[in-house]
């Protein structure tokens, strides 16, 4: 089987997130790129570079985004502009549109004439460019764990020191009797 084809292997941080379920070993020595948010690129549309200020911070609360990412976030912001765009198309023309049948033909003289004669219905090409936009945005949203079946194989690892978050504890402290009161 030639290389590259198949199923892409899952980083390995992406893999101790989710459980190790084939306990094979794990790759230590991967690439470790820079956490944090890239710099947005200046050729955003509108439209994309607002859905780049509402998802990054999300990304970065989650912890899954990293310097290198800039290309894939960037494209899947041109695909969600893409079809943000796209179906305010269709909301406006509709899922089906007219287009008109026209006769042409050619006068003793050489003129071309042009009459429409009727029209036919068809699919508004803006519902493929939003179907094609929305595979997109799927896969770069499945590459960051931002669908709901991604995220559901997302295991988040319990904090050091114990099986109970240091702020719980302290708040069910806070909330304890206080025993040194006479």
């Amino acid at each position: 089987m030639p290389r590259g084809s198949g199923r892409r292997p899952k980083p390995t941080a992406l893999k101790k997130l989710q459980g190790n379920a084939g306990k094979r070993k794990l790759n230590e020595r991967e690439p470790q790129p820079t956490p944090g948010a890239p710099e947005m690129p200046r050729d955003l549309s509108k439209a994309a570079a607002e859905e780049w200020i509402r998802i990054v911070p999300e990304l970065e609360q989650l912890g899954v985004l990293t310097k290198v990412d800039r290309a894939a976030l960037a494209a899947y912001c041109h695909a969600f502009a893409r079809w943000f765009e796209a179906e305010k198309r269709i909301r406006k023309f509709g899922v089906i549109i007219e287009e008109p049948v026209v006769w042409r033909d050619k006068s003793l003289s050489g003129r071309l004439r042009v009459k429409v004669i009727g029209f036919r219905h068809k699919k508004n090409p803006a519902v493929t460019v939003s179907e094609s936009a929305q595979k997109i945005m799927k896969a770069f949203l499945v590459e960051f764990g931002m669908t709901p079946s991604s995220r559901s194989r997302v295991r988040i690892e319990k904090p050091p020191g114990g099986d109970e978050d240091p702020l719980d504890a302290f708040l069910k402290g806070a909330a304890a009797p206080n025993k040194h009161v006479n």
